[in-house]
Formats: C-alpha cells, sequence, structure tokens
C-alpha cells in the first residue's frame, strides 16, 4: 500500500471514530464525581480571573469559594479549567449544555489518547496496520469507550499519559529541540492532570542517558535538550495549576505528598461478594479487576507480550536492549507493571475497581501488540496457527463490538466471563450512577403527572440524572432524602443488602434496567392503599 493510501485509511479511521462520538455523545449519564470535578474548574477559573483582571466582575455562574480554603485545590485542572472557560465563552448556563459540551470534551481528549497509542505502536513496530490494532483495542475496552465520554479524571489521565508516554519515546528514540519540547509541553499537561504523571521525568532521563551512552551521543548536547524538556515541563506545569503560582516549590511538593497517601474515601467497598474498607483491601484486588473488567483478548496477548520482553530482556543481561524497538518493550512493560506493584506494595488506596491506574492500559495494550507480534513469529514454521491467532482476535474484537452496541449506553459496567454471574452480589457494578439517567427517563416518559418524588435506597447520587434532563423534565422530579415519603425508590444495590433489597411487601417494580442479562438498577413504585 502506497504512503497516500496508508495516510488516507488512518484519517478515514479517525474520522469514523470521531463521528462515532458525535453520534452518540449525548446519550451518557454524569457520573458521581464529574460535577465536583466540575467545581474544581469553576473555582480555579475564578482565582485565575482574580489575578488576571482584579477589576472585572466575576461571571455569576462562578462560585464563591476561593481557592485557598478549598478542599480539592491540590487536584490539577488542565482539563477542568480550559472547560469551565470555553463554558464561559459559549454563554452555556443551563447544565444539560455545560454537561454535553464537557462530554464532548472528554471524548475528543480520548481520541488524543487513542491517537497516541497508534503512534506508539506504529513507530515500535513500523506498520501502521498494527497501530491501527492497538488503537481498535483500546476503543473497544467497553469501559474505556464509555468512560471516555464523561470521566474527566481518571480516562482524560489516560489519554493525557499515553500522548506524554509517546513524545518521550519521540525525544528518546530521535532527540532534538522540537521533540524536547513537546515532551516538556505534554508530560506537564499530564502531571496537571495528575501528578502521577511525574514518573515520567526520571524515566525520560534514565532513558535519554542510557540511548545517548548506546549511541555515542555528545553528552552535553543530551544534557542541553534535557535541560530543555525540564524548563519546558516546569513553566507549563505552574502556567496551568493556579493553585501553584503563590508558592511553586513548596505548593508542588505538598501536591505530590497528598498524592502519595491520598486517602479521601473510606466506605466499604464491595470485592468477591465481601465488603471490605479500602485501605483493607486484599493484594489482589487490583489484578482481578483488571482480569475481570478488560477484554481476554488484550489480557492473553498483554500476558504473551510481557513474556516475550522478559525472556528478551533476560538475554540482554546488561546491556539492557540491543534495539530501539528493545527498549520500547521494555517502556511498556514497566509502565504496565510498576503502578500496580507500587499499589500492592504500599498498600495505596483505590477503590470503584481499577479506574485510578486506568493509565496503565494503553502500555497493556502496547503489549498485546508485541504478544502478537511473537506468537505470530513462532508460528512462522505452521503459519496456520499465525492466522488462527488473528482470526480469533478479529473474531473477539467482532463480539465485543455486539456487547457494547447492544449495553449501550451502559458499557461502563462491562465485565467478562472471569467475572462469572450475579455480579451485584459479587463486585460494585454501576459504583457512579449512570444508570441514574436512563431510570429517570423512563419514569419522565410512563408517569404523566407534572410532578412526582423519587428517592435513593442505596449509595448512589441522583442529583447528577438531573443534570441532563432537559429544563421542563427537570422540574417534574424531586429528588428527596432516604427517610422521606417517595412514589418512586430507586436502588442500584451498592452499599445494601441485595438479598432484602427487592423485598418490598408495599411496592411494585416499575422499571429495571439489566445489561447482558445481569440486573444493574432498580426502580419501586409505592402501592397506595
Amino acid at each position: 500500500m502506497t504512503p497516500r493510501v496508508h495516510r488516507w485509511a488512518v484519517f478515514a479511521y479517525f474520522l469514523a471514530l470521531l463521528v462515532l462520538g458525535l453520534a452518540v455523545f449525548r446519550d451518557y449519564g454524569v457520573p458521581w464525581d464529574e460535577p465536583r470535578q466540575h467545581l474544581i474548574g469553576r473555582v480555579s477559573v475564578r482565582y485565575v480571573l482574580q489575578r488576571v483582571a482584579p477589576s472585572r466582575p466575576l461571571p455569576a455562574s462562578l462560585p464563591d469559594s476561593p481557592l485557598e480554603t478549598f478542599a480539592d485545590r491540590d487536584y490539577g485542572v488542565a482539563f477542568e479549567a480550559p472547560a469551565v472557560a470555553m463554558e464561559l465563552l459559549l454563554g452555556l448556563t443551563d447544565s444539560r449544555d455545560v454537561y454535553l459540551m464537557r462530554h464532548l470534551l472528554t471524548y475528543l481528549v480520548f481520541l488524543g489518547g487513542v491517537f497516541a497509542v497508534y503512534r506508539m505502536a506504529t513507530r515500535r513496530f513500523d506498520d501502521w496496520r498494527l497501530g491501527l490494532c492497538a488503537a481498535t483495542m483500546l476503543v473497544l475496552s467497553p469501559r474505556f469507550f464509555a468512560e471516555g465520554f464523561y470521566n474527566s479524571k481518571d480516562v482524560v489521565f489516560t489519554a493525557c499519559f499515553a500522548m506524554a508516554a509517546n513524545t518521550m519515546l519521540a525525544f528518546v528514540t530521535r532527540p532534538g529541540i522540537r521533540t524536547a519540547a513537546l515532551h516538556g509541553l505534554a508530560t506537564a499537561v499530564a502531571i496537571d492532570v495528575r501528578v502521577a504523571a511525574i514518573i515520567l521525568v526520571p524515566m525520560t532521563l534514565g532513558l535519554g542517558l542510557v540511548e545517548a551512552f548506546k549511541r555515542r551521543r555528545p553528552f552535553g548536547a543530551q544534557a542541553a535538550l534535557a535541560a530543555l524538556f525540564l524548563g519546558v515541563g516546569a513553566v507549563i506545569v505552574v502556567l496551568l495549576f493556579p493553585w501553584l503560582w503563590e508558592d511553586p516549590v513548596g505548593r508542588f511538593t505538598s501536591t505530590v505528598r497528598n498524592m502519595s497517601s491520598f486517602q479521601r474515601f473510606s466506605d466499604r467497598v464491595l470485592y468477591m461478594g465481601g465488603r471490605v474498607v479500602p485501605d483493607e483491601l486484599p493484594w489482589h484486588y487490583l489484578p482481578m479487576w483488571i482480569a475481570i473488567s478488560t477484554p481476554l483478548s488484550s489480557i492473553a496477548l498483554g500476558l504473551a507480550g510481557a513474556v516475550a520482553t522478559v525472556v528478551t530482556f533476560a538475554r540482554r543481561h546488561v546491556r539492557l536492549w540491543a534495539d530501539q524497538g528493545e527498549m520500547q518493550d521494555l517502556v511498556f512493560l514497566s509502565l504496565a507493571c510498576a503502578p500496580p506493584l507500587l499499589v500492592m506494595v504500599t498498600h495505596a488506596v483505590v477503590y470503584d475497581g481499577w479506574r485510578h491506574l486506568y493509565f496503565i492500559y494503553p502500555s497493556l495494550v502496547l503489549l498485546a501488540m508485541r504478544g502478537l507480534v511473537a506468537v505470530w513469529t513462532l508460528a512462522r514454521p505452521v503459519r496456520l496457527i499465525g492466522y488462527a491467532v488473528v482470526a480469533g482476535l478479529l473474531v473477539h474484537m467482532a463480539v465485543t463490538t455486539v456487547w457494547m452496541i447492544r449495553a449501550h449506553p451502559m458499557q461502563n459496567v462491562y465485565f467478562n466471563t472471569l467475572a462469572g454471574s450475579d455480579w451485584r452480589r459479587t463486585y460494585e457494578v454501576d459504583y457512579w450512577g449512570l444508570g441514574n439517567r436512563a431510570a429517570f427517563e423512563y419514569l419522565l416518559a410512563h408517569d404523566p403527572s407534572p410532578s412526582f418524588a423519587v428517592r435513593a435506597e442505596s449509595f448512589t447520587d441522583l442529583g447528577g440524572a438531573l443534570l441532563l434532563l432537559r429544563p421542563a423534565d427537570r422540574v417534574r422530579i424531586r429528588v428527596v432524602d432516604k427517610d422521606q415519603p417517595a412514589r418512586y425508590v430507586l436502588t442500584n444495590y451498592r452499599s445494601v443488602d441485595v438479598d432484602t433489597a427487592d423485598q418490598r411487601p408495599t411496592q411494585r417494580l416499575f422499571y429495571r434496567l439489566t445489561v447482558d442479562g445481569e440486573v444493574i438498577l432498580s426502580v419501586y413504585e409505592t402501592v397506595e392503599n
């Protein structure tokens, strides 16, 4: 295939992903954390406007909360603040318009991460077809696709981390002023989304030093490029993180310290049928969640790629790697394995599955490409085996696509066959309450009353479900507290006894949301005597 056809094929692929996103971004709900993320951005924008234009009146939509006393002031706002700025520039005031815009922006950032994975796979294997395969494997990971529209915390960080990892490999393999500056920018943005991206700084310096030694590059020139990378990164980190402006070193150090001992959630989580507090989760919590909520093709090929990389690395001994391809494999293995191992060793607090470590998934996908190439190479004497593996991957992708279409827009509750059945008794399912929007829309369509009350009897936030409703529909629903009377009672089975949640002698089942035959949410109507 000629380079021109290749470029058009890649362009058509990503254009199709963009069109797909434009077609479905309105369908997703608001997760529990998103209003808080939105508030973080609004508080930061208020702070910026007060510093940049103190004489101008603040927009009425911004909160009164000063950044100095805001509890989450140490959260990075590289996504949240620009999103709020765009909201103000466009004059968006209704919550539906605001959150639809946020979901579209989130998806565009997610596409940036998908493109970074494409670039890393294409660079590593010198084959754009494997690049598109890696991109497709990421898109066809149901949880990532769904959360790519609304998870401005974990998926935005995953995308920014992937983009920074891509620029790191571009800088290390082709050191120059342009690649150094671009990597400094990308790394700074990733750090300003979540400070965990700081791990890319020592990795960049270490890889650059070893590559310079191996290729006999002038040390002075390499040091100058490293200084440019660090300088650009430091300036952008401070510029995009308003909380750092008054004391960059002190506040950044405090932010790193706070995130390394993060513990702002203490409620028990459901894991393997038992309820455990987050700081007492067993060591296997993360690997188990990754295993049950990721497509099996990614897991199997990722393990094959990890084994192939370890075997190659063991053969090199002190040489580490023989060429830049092996170096990239080692980077993918390190980024995929080191963070979860660190969490398991330090007993860091995680919850809601493995979303805090979503950023390792692009590296797992790239290891899967390494595994696919390894299997293809080993099967060369019996080519039929290689064809069978490729066919199996394509079939699994097709099956996953069908599942995603049938589950739309609840791909976020995906579990593979390893999770078994009756998910709500074993694991946290719709922990962010995305199904609440579907429940409200059903109630609005099937209850003609001008107004009715709804309450939750599980650990879920009903307020977020209102934000994407049209104003005329929003005023019809009154969300009341758990101890108040309501016509409808909703449960998504989080933090409740599943055995008794559906035993309601004075109420009748009015609506039930199911995905793949599994009950995700139920709404009961109070029966009048």
